[in-house]
């Protein structure tokens, strides 16, 4: 009884906190903002989240902030997934849903139902309706439709509204939906907006990444509130694919409008609208616009009638270790008249003032008095960080700054994109004239039987040291081709190229880069705007096929084209839903003079391998016999093409019993598909905890050289094919790749190359001494193990 009582009043108090009148509070602290002043007004009280949607509720006199994803690192409890704002005690306080009163205060920490799955549900564990807060980024996709109170968003692809005043959620569930359902919001669609179109009672749907098209982007969808149905625009005119620019509605024109965006390589400055009578898009080029931005605020002003545009963020070049390649610019305040085509600054603010998010969508709204509200992180703090600011200012656009606007406007149309190493043009500026002569004489006059390292006048810097990546040779063309590398190194998804004709590295475009995605294992979605899939931890998942002419990428259920010629990843080219598991930890792709050979694990089962083989018509399975396959491991495996004998050579560490490397070899010829167990001796001296992933044959020797020290430098395994026994080779120079830990060579990618009989090793901090080439002669002693 006493139980229930305690709720019964805690339910009253909170239905009194959200009944009370707001209008008159709003006022007063309208009237006591001094105009385009920032004004700090609460600290923290909104939990570690990460991109809600803020929105101003009309209904409620009060600004509501929505979802926002959690980390999984950050542990319960937390302030509820919907909080509002309440100005006159400057506090966030929970919009729990009817019913939900027991989980917790008005203010502070909550504990509704848990979720049973760690992956994306709406319903909880109580069978409540709210979407798992873990998964609810909204970036600019949280718009609340004035026809209806609903504010509206998509999530891991559902469709899904939350109506404020009744504080219940819905997933909606059209037949229809442009996005496809996943597990988590670091999959499908990244960095949208939705823009509402009161004309039509429908939400436009633009920008943003992460989709298997040919853009990469969804393109323009609308969804019809009434009909609950979503459609695709078949339009010949709409903006360039861009990520976190937003939309918003122009009530004078009945117009939507965006500015600039990211296009991952290049930030944008246009200006574009959309014409909601027509569902057309119109490129608007005006004398002077803001300089290019992304993640932006844009609003709609309803007391002045006019749009603003607040905040943005620029790019850096910068090519140090994690490289925060994005940097705030500072916060100006930006209208936008549609009728005359004219933007204007009102406010520059070079320093104090609210901070704004690197990597992420503004979190900001507006109120019916001009006011707007930003929520962002401490000055000293970070996107992770729980101790977050909200900040408040009375906007003011009745008079502009002329002399601030043409000193800090650019052309309409104005492009920034990074420079030095992240620019094509820049290898070839201010360099020498290779001489080739000289080079071919270098490679003639070698020391045999120990590395030496390549000179070349400028590097890949921008690979920020690279990281758990092979290399590919072109053979045709006499260069190497390198992806990108590590989570924690490099997220470029550019192509290296190193002629070793000339010694010159060069760069297949602008890398595009993955905003919060930089640095992480994962990626938004199979490939780019430019069509290139991501480059974080490739290993040794990619090789070049001398029968197409192409670099051959997996990647899941894709095989990624690159052609090395055209320096593009051909969308025509894309081979779709690969007949193996095409985990890039698990596929070792090896290059033979009839393409490129596969050893990866089984769709069906992680238990079983099995070997493919690239053909015009596509990957055809190796029917094998005999021994069975090993398991491939990452970063523990080796694949190797036997040119002498026409079949494969694998070392797996988790090959046999046990939790070491046995030093087992396995055989697969690739005419008769036979699988051997070669036994070699000298086996027990071979053990490791993670054995090589490169590996490299050298036919004159019929030996095959791994990219492994056996407990000192310079000692390398070797496996002498044709007595079938372990060995160990002294090779001085081999400390580039040494590492002391088990699995030396996962930055390190190893190629024969067979014109010049010549062995290189590239490593993936491509800076000087990362390219080393050898010349393997007879005087190589070659110790039998034990």
């Amino acid at each position: 009884m006493l139980h229930r009582a305690c709720s019964c009043l805690l339910a009253i108090a909170w239905l009194l906190a959200v009944v009370r009148g707001p209008a008159l509070v709003a006022q007063d602290q309208a009237s006591a903002l001094p105009p385009n002043q920032w004004q700090e007004i609460v600290a923290g009280g909104v939990g570690p989240r990460v991109s809600p949607a803020l929105v101003w509720s009309a209904a409620r006199q009060r600004f509501v902030m929505v979802g926002g994803t959690i980390s999984h690192a950050h542990k319960p409890p937390f302030p509820y997934d919907v909080l509002s704002l309440n100005l006159a005690t400057k506090t966030w306080e929970n919009e729990l849903p009817p019913g939900g009163e027991k989980w917790g205060p008005l203010t502070g920490a909550v504990q509704p139902p848990k979720f049973k799955s760690p992956y994306f549900e709406m319903l909880d564990s109580e069978q409540n309706v709210r979407p798992w807060q873990r998964h609810a980024k909204m970036w600019y996709q949280g718009q609340l439709a004035p026809w209806d109170g609903n504010l509206y968003s998509l999530l891991c692809g559902r469709t899904v509204a939350y109506h404020i005043e009744s504080r219940q959620w819905r997933n909606l569930e059209p037949a229809n939906a442009p996005l496809p359902l996943t597990k988590s919001e670091k999959e499908g669609l990244n960095w949208s907006a939705l823009g509402l179109d009161p004309l039509n009672q429908e939400l436009v749907l633009f920008g943003g990444g992460g989709l298997a098209t040919s853009r990469g982007d969804a393109g323009t969808w609308v969804y019809s509130t009434k009909k609950n149905e979503w459609r695709q625009l078949d339009l010949k005119v709409q903006p360039p694919p861009r990520a976190l620019s937003p939309l918003v509605y122009d009530p004078q024109s009945k117009q939507l409008v965006l500015f600039g965006g990211d296009g991952l390589d290049t930030l944008y400055g246009d200006t574009w609208t959309y014409d909601c009578a027509t569902r057309t898009w119109h490129e608007r080029k005006p004398v002077v616009a803001p300089a290019p931005r992304l993640g932006h605020a844009l609003v709609s002003l309803p007391k002045s009638g006019k749009l603003a545009l607040v905040g943005g963020v620029g790019y850096t070049s910068s090519t140090a270790y994690q490289a925060l390649l994005y940097k705030p610019l500072p916060l100006e305040i930006w209208t936008y008249d549609v009728s005359l085509n004219a933007w204007s600054l009102v406010k520059r603010l070079e320093e104090k003032g609210p901070t704004h998010f690197s990597v992420d969508a503004a979190v900001a709204a507006v109120d019916d008095q001009d006011r707007l509200l930003w929520w962002g992180p401490k000055t000293t703090g970070n996107r992770y960080e729980n101790d977050s600011r909200t900040w408040l200012i009375q906007l003011d656009v009745s008079h502009s700054d002329a002399a601030a606007t043409a000193k800090f406007g650019v052309p309409a149309g104005t492009v920034v994109q990074r420079d030095e190493s992240h620019d094509p043009a820049w290898y070839a500026a201010d360099v020498p004239t290779p001489n080739l002569s000289e080079q071919v004489r270098f490679y003639e006059e070698l020391p045999t039987n120990r590395w030496t390292a390549v000179a070349a006048p400028k590097w890949p810097m921008n690979r920020q040291g690279g990281g758990w990546s092979t290399v590919a040779y072109d053979t045709s063309r006499q260069q190497f081709l390198h992806l990108g590398g590590g989570h924690s190194s490099y997220f470029g998804n550019d192509v290296a190229h190193f002629d070793t004709r000339a010694a010159r590295w060069s760069i297949s475009y602008r890398p595009q880069f993955a905003l919060d995605f930089n640095y992480d294992l994962s990626g938004p979605g199979p490939w780019a705007f430019n069509g290139g899939p991501w480059g974080n931890h490739n290993y040794h998942a990619y090789n070049y096929d001398p029968v197409r002419d192409r670099l051959i990428f997996i990647r899941n259920e894709y095989t990624h084209v690159y052609d090395p010629e055209r320096r593009v990843w051909p969308h025509e080219e894309l081979l779709r839903n690969n007949p193996f598991a095409g985990s890039k930890y698990t596929s070792y792709l090896v290059t033979t003079p009839a393409g490129v050979v596969i050893w990866t694990n089984r769709k069906e089962s992680q238990f079983a391998s099995g070997v493919w083989k690239l053909s015009k018509d596509g990957w055809n399975e190796l029917a094998t016999t005999g021994d069975s396959l090993p398991l491939p491991q990452t970063d523990g495996s080796t694949l190797t093409f036997d040119s002498e004998r026409n079949r494969l050579l694998l070392t797996t560490t988790l090959g046999e019993k046990g939790i070491v490397h046995s030093g087992q070899v396995w055989s697969c010829d690739l005419r008769s598909g036979e699988v051997r167990k070669l036994d070699p001796a000298g086996r027990e001296a071979i053990t490791s905890k993670r054995f090589a992933r490169e590996s490299v044959f050298l036919p004159k020797r019929d030996a095959v050289l791994f990219g492994h020290h056996l407990g000192e430098q310079n000692r390398l395994a070797i496996y002498d094919v044709a007595n079938n026994r372990w060995c160990v080779a002294h090779v001085p120079g081999s400390e580039f790749f040494y590492r002391p830990e088990a699995g030396s060579s996962v930055d390190l990618g190893l190629q024969y190359d067979t014109a010049r009989d010549l062995v290189w090793g590239v490593m993936c901090k491509l800076h000087p001494g990362a390219v080393q080439v050898m010349r393997v002669s007879d005087e190589l002693k070659l110790t039998p193990l034990p």
